[in-house]
């Protein structure tokens, strides 16, 4: 690592319990969609696997779109209103609770994550109204 990329490592920050140099995958995938939650030790990573994967941006992408698709399916024609989006990795534009909500506004989200850097659960429509809780559908 230069000295350039050893300074940039430095002046790095993350929330408390975030090891910044140790990979994580879906930092990578944040670089791969050209976000902004990745750090050096994701971004070498990433690097890395451009070299073998030049076309993993563009895959990643597809995903996305293909989530939008699916999403917005499920919560116009299919009448979906409750999503559950486990391990969800970071939060990024378009996901499923933003797309699901330009479609049905009043429907109900929860995410889960399991690390300090993903998503947690929030309180959504379904939180704030009793007749919600308990109904299996």
């Amino acid at each position: 690592m230069s000295d350039d990329e050893q300074d940039a490592v430095a002046r790095e920050t993350a929330p408390p319990g975030i090891d910044i140099t140790t990979p994580s995958v879906a930092r990578v995938y944040d670089f791969m969609l050209q976000g902004k939650d990745n750090y050096a030790s994701d971004r070498r990573v990433a690097e890395m696997a451009l070299k073998i994967a030049p076309d993993a941006p563009a895959a990643a992408r597809a995903g996305r779109r293909f989530l939008r698709r699916a999403v917005r399916y499920m919560a116009s024609e299919a009448g979906i209103r409750q999503f559950l989006d486990i391990g969800s990795g970071l939060p990024t534009q378009g996901n499923v609770h933003e797309i699901a909500k330009e479609v049905a506004p009043r429907r109900a989200r929860r995410l889960r994550g399991h690390r300090p850097d993903r998503a947690r659960a929030r309180p959504g429509p379904a939180d704030q109204d009793q007749r919600h809780r308990g109904r299996r559908r």
